[in-house]
């Protein structure tokens, strides 16, 4: 019966010391595996885009971009969220899909009315003052940097408020183009190329070394170097002379003296290998023609022999601001603004536009005017005194075109070895002189987004890449509808919670 009283234990102090190490050494375990799975899962995961917007894919050709990718790209988003919510909130998830793509990209926001501080921080570091007030993407790789600009990012439509009462439009966005932009300016910034860029000399043509000269090159200059990292040389055509085969770039700029038939033979013959030119002419009353029109009305471009005006659009009456700007191409696409500052500034242009002629050919060279005047536009013939004078006999009053752009593919039987030809043509010369070039920030922006846009070669990596439509769903509700659903969501829902609780409750009690 003592026996009965004291029984032995199940387990002895052996046994609950081997069952609690055995127990420990499980948790342990587990505490292990989790471990290790969230450190693998961090570094090697699967994702699955679940939603159908397709903006936020990355297609093939950018992941073979960011596979390649060794070097760290700076992304940062400069966007007033209030105002461009919509397209902001485009913009970072695709870069978050590009920073999951491949960690070394690196992307923040920095928004210019909460984060003021910041923001200048980021303007003051990428010299972009001018853009203050403006959204914008900018890319960094090693210094070297990229800047997107919000007009550029989406295709916008306005379209009419239909259940407002005074008229009212809405911005709706019809294509996003961020995949194509963003993978295109990583790419060219991670395999950085090194351009020649020529300015052809030796018939009064601005100096792209003269600093101090008010007329000279030497501030656009620096842009080329800044922007594209060029080599600048001097061109001569005199003699034997000829265009370098390894010059990217031609700059034409202000000729006051008339090409021989030989030199202009040189020019029109690089522009048939795929030559790239930046023809920047005199107006009228600092020279004559020059024969540099001749050429290009070989590739579509017609040039006048008068000088525009445009009365309304003139802060000094000698100069003008382009009124209207081609909203589709890419180099003035990026300076649409309201604001006068995001106008280029030109000095009596000659009037600069698409040659008319019969029947095209498919193979013809495509131009574009990308900048012209306001309907007030007027030609002038004189000037007297520095004053120029307008004839109502024989100058013609309209929208005349200022800035004009060209491109071709190959031309048939030449080896085109540069590329597609392109070519940009000003009706002035004087508005990116030391002078002029930085009085206007669009000026400035102007001759970078032009040289840009002259030196593209598109990769066969990147072809493929197209703007993106964007999806705008709408729920059309009648007014019983809409008072339904409010039932719905404020009571119903809510009281079918309550009453499974109910129903629970009363089980347990029953």
């Amino acid at each position: 019966m003592e026996n009965d009283a004291h029984p032995k234990p199940t387990f002895s102090a052996r046994a609950r010391w081997v069952v609690g190490f055995n127990v420990g050494v499980a948790i342990a375990a587990v505490l292990a595996l989790v471990l290790m799975m969230n450190y693998l899962s961090a570094r090697h995961y699967v994702r699955w885009p679940l939603a159908g917007a397709r903006q936020t894919k990355l297609s093939p050709q950018t992941l073979r971009v960011l596979q390649s990718l060794t070097n760290t790209v700076k992304v940062t988003v400069f966007f007033n969220t209030r105002e461009e919510e919509t397209l902001h909130e485009m913009v970072t998830s695709l870069l978050k899909e590009y920073a999951y793509a491949n960690p070394r990209i690196l992307f923040k926001t920095v928004d210019p009315v909460r984060q003021p501080a910041d923001a200048e921080l980021v303007l003051a570091a990428h010299r972009l003052s001018a853009l203050k007030d403006k959204n914008f993407v900018v890319f960094d790789c090693d210094g070297r940097t990229k800047v997107i600009y919000q007009n550029e990012l989406a295709d916008v439509q306005l379209e009419p408020v239909t259940d407002s009462q005074t008229p009212e439009f809405r911005k709706k966005f019809v294509s996003f183009r961020g995949e194509m932009l963003f993978t295109t300016a990583i790419f060219n910034l991670a395999n950085p190329r090194h351009f020649k860029i020529g300015f052809l000399q030796g018939h009064g043509e601005h100096d792209p070394e003269k600093a101090t000269n008010p007329h000279g090159y030497a501030k656009f200059a620096e842009i080329l170097k800044e922007k594209t990292d060029a080599q600048l040389e001097k061109v001569y055509l005199l003699g034997t002379n000829e265009i370098p085969s390894d010059c990217q770039l031609l700059v034409i700029a202000g000729p006051r003296l008339p090409y021989n038939d030989q030199e202009l033979a040189k020019i029109e013959n690089f522009l048939k290998q795929g030559g790239r030119l930046f023809a920047l002419l005199n107006n009228l009353a600092l020279g004559g023609r020059s024969g540099l029109e001749a050429v290009l009305a070989k590739w579509g471009v017609a040039v006048g022999d008068k000088m525009i005006l445009d009365p309304k659009h003139s802060p000094t009456g000698n100069d003008l601001l382009t009124a209207r700007m081609n909203s589709q191409h890419p180099v003035m696409k990026a300076l649409l603004s309201d604001s006068e500052d995001m106008r280029v500034l030109l000095v009596l242009p000659r009037p600069v536009g698409q040659l008319r002629t019969g029947a095209t050919s498919p193979d013809a060279p495509k131009v574009d005017v990308l900048a012209a005047t306001s309907e007030n536009g007027t030609e002038v013939s004189e000037i007297r005194d520095g004053v120029p004078y307008r004839n109502p006999y024989q100058d013609q009053q309209g929208v005349f075109p200022l800035i004009a752009a060209v491109e071709q593919g190959a031309v048939k039987g030449v080896s085109a070895e540069r590329g597609s030809t392109r070519i940009i043509v000003v009706g002035d010369s004087l508005c990116l002189d030391n002078e002029l070039i930085d009085s206007l920030p669009a000026n400035h922006y102007f001759a970078a987004l032009a040289v840009n846009w002259l030196l593209d070669r598109p990769q066969v990596l990147l072809e493929g890449l197209v703007p993106q439509p964007v999806k705008d769903y709408r729920l059309i509700m009648t007014q019983q509808q809409l008072q339904t659903t409010q039932w719905i969501l404020l009571a119903g829902l809510p009281g079918a919670v309550l009453l499974l609780g109910a129903l629970v409750w009363w089980r347990r009690r029953h």
